[in-house]
């Protein structure tokens, strides 16, 4: 598919929007993004359906089990035919605030990633590979491979966002066209022509769970805070708790803004139903949404 090719109604990102299916909370969870240059083609699989050496799909796949890291391949619409042996660009990226940090390295091999120490990369971690990047770097799912929504509004958005590059799978593709932002560790979604990287296209910040993700857009959407503007958001006490007059289940957030800013947000936990990928039938999935975002007046004590 081509950027100018068309959806049909039954595209799962029509039907997610039709559901009325909410982005907060949306974002998949990392303690840390690694990103491989590759031009592809990639199959379903980027990492195993493509010319990525299998020792490094090998060593990615164990590094997001030891450590949550997750693995993404990208490509650049001026760099699609690279030579053998022309190096390739690597981005390790922490995203944890107070911690974020997006480093760079060019490799001659992908295989010379396995000499990192991956050690490091527990508790989020940055191993002193390559040199800092300067700013933010926007990933762009394209990836075809997996659905069509992707292939199109992907491909759309990539055209339209000066500097972005593509990537493989982020998740979620009934959210495209979906971004993921380094270091920041925002993900967008649902993004089209002039849409901004602000709240209304905010999925989540991908070091938080899927709870915590809602709890912090909710206080950024009450306050106007921006989506780079660093919050640290914890579970309160009682995290997760089932609900005593029903079955919904329930979970409190602690959110503070680093200076005096704390607030208490109570999501609840309920559920919906939408196809999770083009071409397949409607599925049953929980979600959470912001019921109070209660502000907590005490002087900060958490020295951040």
């Amino acid at each position: 598919m081509k950027a100018g090719d068309t959806l049909t109604d039954d595209a799962c990102s029509r039907q997610s929007l039709a559901a009325v299916e909410p982005l907060a909370g949306s974002a998949p969870q990392a303690s840390a993004w690694l990103v491989l240059e590759e031009p592809g083609p990639w199959g379903k699989d980027a990492l195993r359906g493509s010319p990525i050496p299998d020792s490094v799909a090998d060593w990615a796949e164990s590094l997001r089990a030891d450590h949550g890291v997750r693995t993404i391949a990208a490509r650049h619409p001026s760099r699609r035919r690279l030579r053998p042996g022309e190096p390739r660009h690597v981005w390790l990226a922490t995203t944890h605030p107070g911690r974020q940090q997006l480093r760079h390295v060019l490799v001659d091999r992908l295989e010379e990633v396995l000499e990192w120490d991956r050690s490091l990369l527990a508790g989020a971690n940055m191993p002193m590979i390559g040199e800092p990047a300067d700013g933010s770097i926007e990933f762009i799912c394209t990836h075809s491979g997996r659905d069509a929504c992707c292939a199109v509004l992907g491909r759309q958005e990539v055209t339209r966002t000066p500097g972005a590059w593509e990537c493989s799978h982020l998740g979620g593709h009934r959210f495209a066209a979906t971004s993921l932002v380094l270091p920041d560790g925002n993900c967008f979604g649902r993004l089209g022509p002039n849409s901004a990287r602000d709240t209304t296209h905010l999925r989540g910040a991908t070091h938080l769970p899927a709870d915590l993700q809602v709890a912090e857009i909710a206080v950024r959407k009450q306050e106007g805070l921006d989506p780079s503007a660093p919050l640290w958001t914890s579970p309160a006490p009682m995290d997760v708790v089932a609900s005593q007059d029903t079955d919904e289940r329930v979970s409190t957030a602690d959110v503070h803004d680093g200076q005096a800013g704390h607030w208490r947000v109570h999501c609840a936990q309920q559920t919906i139903s939408a196809p999770a990928s083009c071409h397949t039938l409607p599925t049953e999935r929980s979600i959470w949404r912001a019921v109070r975002v209660q502000a907590v007046q005490e002087e900060s004590t958490h020295g951040r």
